[in-house]
């Protein structure tokens, strides 16, 4: 009898420890379960904070932590081994702990309702206690499930004692000066793993790497977007907008907005798959940054030639006679000890896009209204100075480069076509795109806006067109046959009939 009450005694009390383990083990599992994305918005002196995707945990707004670093604007450090978030300046530092209901403040510990943590790999904090504790004003609107954040009025200045009668007159106040704006942001785009910013002037860029999760944070005080952006369609709002990266293992997306309007400050945010590393320069009017991990680029890039070999320089054009018809320029790209980019079977993108582009000339020279300028017929080398020189030198009426693509990863694929200036070159870079798409079958990854040099440089309506991946195994095999370039030499030659409006 002893012995069978021993052994329920301890039954019982094994069951009792396994019953405390869990309900130890609950509260983290509650806290992730009761998460839930609410459909709420942040409000930061009467302006919304994009991008803010808070969360809701049994009544307490959380929110990515790089809400607090990005748009509310504090300095923010990570420690990954000791999970502690660092907030503010070091002199009196807000210190959060992932899991911890105790947060350390300059007062001392103060006891939070929720504990910060990790989601997604996206670090949420509670937003009513890191907004309070760096003395902003927040309430919640039910009914317009919205979050309002105030920042604290400007303390009073002292008033000097006048040594002298002051002047009863009224003094005239002077409106608060409007931000500097130096320069206007043209363009972006994502290619080879390298972002490239466009502005219409040289800008210092100002660069940070952020942590939890992972992105490189680009700001250009004194900037505004122009009409390149503006009509480029990536921008969902006047003043915030999303580039969508495919293809890449390092780059999600790339983010931008008017991160400070009393700076004119425009920021553009890289969110990484993973942690890289990265160069940023500037060329020309160019911001670039670099996932690559090589150094940066010297400011005025060449290609060196191999010993024995030098560019062939551009046949001076005159301008053409004006009989009617109408000046087209053709490029293919590379050439000679430029291969351009290599194909999964080592075939040479300088081979495709000349086989490409013989086939295009033996089309328009067939055209009576066509007056056809090519910048190489042969396996020899062109500066892209001297590409674009040819096109402006002839005045031309139209411009378009031929080139095949390349990624790091297989699965990438399909046709695209690119143009520089929106306004005058964005209807033949749709016009080009929707026929050679059409023509290869290849995905159909649009037509973009990029700031490559031949097509920034030239003067006339211009675009460049990206026929496939070589790096696809299908699509190099494609683009290697004869008469598959023949069917895209067709479609190249029909998408420029219909933008010269000939029949």
């Amino acid at each position: 009898m002893n012995l069978r009450n021993n052994f329920w005694k301890k039954t019982a009390a094994a069951a009792l420890a396994l019953l405390l383990l869990l309900l130890l083990a609950l509260p983290t599992g509650v806290q992730r379960a009761a998460a839930a994305n609410v459909d709420a918005s942040i409000m930061l002196d009467g302006k919304t904070i994009d991008g803010a995707q808070p969360l809701v945990v049994a009544g307490t707004t959380m929110v990515p932590i790089r809400v607090v670093s990005e748009q509310l604007g504090y300095a923010v450090k990570w420690n990954r081994a000791e999970q502690r978030i660092t907030i503010g300046s070091p002199a009196s530092p807000l210190v959060l702990t992932i899991g911890s209901l105790t947060a350390d403040s300059g007062s001392g510990s103060v006891k939070l309702l929720q504990a910060p943590f990790v989601q997604a790999e996206t670090t949420y904090v509670p937003l009513r206690f890191v907004g309070s504790q760096m003395g902003l004003s927040v309430k919640w609107d039910q009914a317009a499930h919205t979050v309002y954040l105030e920042s604290p009025p400007p303390a009073p200045s002292e008033t000097p004692v006048p040594t002298t009668p002051p002047d009863s007159s009224p003094m005239p106040t002077s409106p608060a000066a409007p931000p500097v704006v130096r320069a206007s942001i043209d363009g972006l785009s994502f290619a080879d793993n390298r972002l490239t910013i466009s502005t219409s002037a040289a800008e210092a860029p100002k660069v940070q790497k952020l942590d939890n999760p992972s992105r490189i944070v680009v700001d250009l005080p004194g900037t505004a977007f122009g009409s390149g952006m503006t009509q480029s369609g990536t921008m969902s709002s006047a003043q915030s907008g999303t580039l969508t990266v495919e293809g890449s293992a390092l780059v999600k997306q790339v983010r931008f907005s008017m991160f400070d309007s009393a700076n004119s400050t425009i920021r553009f945010v890289l969110d990484l798959n993973q942690t890289s590393v990265y160069n940023v320069y500037t060329q020309g009017n160019l911001v670039v940054v670099d996932l690559n991990g090589g150094a940066a680029p010297p400011v005025n890039p060449t290609i060196p030639a191999i010993p024995g070999t030098a560019p062939t320089p551009p046949v001076p054009t005159s301008p053409p006679v004006d009989d009617g018809r109408k000046t087209v320029v053709i490029d293919p790209g590379h050439g000679d000890h430029d291969p351009g980019g290599l194909g999964v079977t080592g075939v040479q993108e300088k081979d495709i896009v000349l086989a490409v582009g013989l086939k295009v000339a033996d089309l328009l020279r067939q055209e009576p209204n066509i007056n056809l300028i090519m910048t190489r017929g042969d396996d020899t080398f062109v500066t892209l100075d001297g590409r674009a020189q040819v096109a402006n030198n002839a005045q031309a009426d139209l411009y378009l480069s031929i080139h095949a693509n390349i990624a790091n990863t297989a699965s990438a694929g399909g046709t695209e076509t690119y143009y520089a200036d929106a306004k005058r070159s964005k209807t033949l870079s749709d016009i080009i795109q929707k026929h050679v798409q059409a023509a290869t079958g290849f995905k159909d990854r649009g037509s973009k806006q990029a700031n490559y040099l031949v097509i920034r440089k030239t003067t006339m309506p211009a675009a460049l067109v990206e026929l496939g991946f070589l790096s696809n195994a299908a699509e190099e095999s494609a683009m290697n046959q004869s008469d598959f370039q023949q069917k895209v030499a067709e479609a190249i030659v029909a998408g420029i009939k219909e933008y010269l409006g000939i029949n």
